[in-house]
């Protein structure tokens, strides 16, 4: 009988892992998109569950095999993977705004191309960036920041243990801000070559009213965009890796927040 119980407890415990995990390798760059297949995503969640349950440990209460109590306790574990995982999305939801963005701003937002991750129609600048950012959030181990802050969470926040508080939604809701900022910070050195552009071909138009402002403007519009995009490369790569490596501080703050809430 007691080595039924430990039977038990092992596998309750697995699942328990498993359901935070699983949650968070959704919420993924790349690997989270509906590019992925979903038994390669599950596989991996596994992978991931296997190596964390024997360093996770914890008492089943009295009351574990009750229904409504089950459903509560994997609500909970729910509840720490998705604030995990819409942080490290909103990442690259920013790359996804300043692509949008310059799109507009360049002149190539009649041009959409469908997006096979999020499925819907998403500018060319738009696909650009996310595969660029995508690439150095790997190079720079944002995936392992991912491990380290699933890890983290158990110990900060036993299972069953999240709470809901006021600050946690303030953070969310500054997170959300801040995602907003990046992007316009991203998007920034083309906003900027773009308006000067656009003010110049306007005292042109007033200058020499014969010319056709509209057509003309456009090849100029796109040339100065992309070659201060080639050019602001460099911006771009300084500006993602230091919001991927404040991370690290946004979410041990979550973690806090939702384990003492």
């Amino acid at each position: 009988m007691l080595q039924w119980d430990i039977a038990i407890q092992q596998v309750w415990q697995f699942l328990v892992v498993l359901v935070r995990t699983a949650v968070i390798v959704s919420a993924l760059p790349l690997l989270g998109g509906q590019t992925v297949p979903a038994r390669i995503k599950i596989g991996l969640a596994v992978a991931i569950s296997m190596v964390l349950t024997p360093i996770v440990t914890f008492t089943l209460p009295s009351n574990w095999l009750e229904p409504a109590y089950m459903v509560m306790a994997l609500a909970a574990e729910v509840l720490v993977g998705l604030v995990l995982g819409f942080a490290m999305r909103l990442v690259m939801a920013a790359v996804e705004l300043a692509g949008a963005v310059l799109g507009f701003q360049v002149g190539f937002a009649m041009a959409n191309a469908l997006d096979p991750v999020s499925q819907v129609q998403t500018p060319v600048f738009g696909q650009l960036l996310t595969v660029l950012a995508t690439l150095m959030y790997f190079q720079i181990d944002g995936h392992l920041l991912v491990i380290l802050a699933l890890g983290s969470s158990f110990q900060l926040i036993p299972p069953f243990g999240a709470h809901l508080s006021g600050p946690l939604l303030t953070d969310v809701t500054g997170l959300m801000q801040g995602s907003y900022e990046i992007g316009i910070k991203l998007a920034l050195p083309v906003m900027a070559a773009t308006f000067l552009v656009h003010v110049t071909m306007g005292l042109l138009g007033r200058l020499v009213p014969q010319m056709n402002i509209l057509l003309a403007s456009f090849p100029v519009t796109i040339s100065v965009g992309l070659i201060v995009l080639g050019l602001g490369l460099p911006f771009f790569s300084l500006v993602f890796q230091q919001s991927v490596l404040g991370l690290e501080a946004i979410l041990w703050d979550l973690l806090q927040e939702l384990g003492h809430g």
